[in-house]
Parts: C-alpha cells; structure tokens; sequence
C-alpha cells in the first residue's frame, strides 16, 4: 500500500512537469521544467520495475542538459561540442533499450524518446515544443500497455495541447 502510493506521488511530480513545461514562454524554462520533474518519472518506472522507460528517462534527463548548452551562435565552440556530445548520447537508447526490453512497450518508449530527443536538439523554440509533444503518441502506447495513469494523464494532455 505504501510502495502504491509512492508510485502514485511520483507520477504526481511527474505529471506536474508535462502539465506546466508546455507553457513555458523560453526554450531553456522548458527544459528546466523538464529537468526538474523527470525525476518523478523515473521513480515511478523504477518501483514498478519498468527498467526501459526508467533508464530512458535518465537519458533523457541528461539529453536535456546538454541540450540547453545548444542555446548560442551555431558556429560558437560550446554549441559544436554540445551538438557532437548530443549525438553520441543518442546511442545509449538503442542499447538501453535492447538491455532491458520487456516486451512492445519498450518499443514504443525508445521512438517516444528518439523524438523527444530530436525535439531537444531543436533551437527554434516552436519545433522544439512540436516535436516534444510528438513524442506523446509513442510514450501513450507505452504507457497504455503499462498501465500507468498519471503517465497517460500526462500523454493525452500533451497530444491535446499540441493540437491546440
């Protein structure tokens, strides 16, 4: 009963971060909002035992810091560094993903985070924001199979606010 609940705070925090970091006016207060709330996703995946999307949250998390060194003049040495570390960071998913498969929804969590991943690399604030909630579609079918509600809560409210 108390792990359960602990499972539902967690996606609780989580939550809050995918209903606020839409609204953010800046590219950077979106991946801050971003940042401080993956850690609530990455618990509630990890006391339920769901290692693929768990390990790709961490990875996204990291994925969204070096994302913010992005911010700057394309030919700038900080911004060429953070593009060459960006593309080597992507390869962990594939692996990551192939170490702790569990079935379809590890799928479906690998294509949410390889578009949430391309969405990061954006600087233009308006593709950033699409492809981000792009990444809803994949992370719905995952989190559908998995059964998570906050998670879910979190997918539709973006799909809905993409629309929008």
């Amino acid at each position: 009963m108390v792990a359960d609940m602990l499972i539902g705070l967690c996606g609780a925090w989580g939550l809050a971060g995918s209903l606020t970091w839409s609204f953010a006016r800046t590219r950077r207060a979106m991946l801050t909002v971003q940042i401080l709330t993956a850690p609530g996703f990455f618990l509630h995946w990890a006391l339920q035992g769901h290692w693929t999307a768990a390990g790709l949250n961490v990875l996204t998390m990291l994925l969204a810091l070096i994302s913010a060194a992005l911010d700057g003049p394309p030919d700038s040495r900080g911004v060429r560094a953070a593009r060459s570390l960006y593309i080597v960071a992507l390869l962990p998913v594939a692996a990551l993903t192939a170490w702790s498969w569990e079935g379809w929804h590890s799928l479906f969590a690998a294509l949410g985070t390889t578009v949430a991943c391309c969405g990061r690399w954006q600087t233009d604030k308006a593709r950033f924001r699409t492809l981000i909630l792009a990444c809803s579609v994949p992370w719905f079918a995952h989190n559908l199979a998995v059964g998570s509600v906050p998670a879910m809560v979190s997918d539709l409210f973006l799909m809905g606010r993409g629309a929008w």
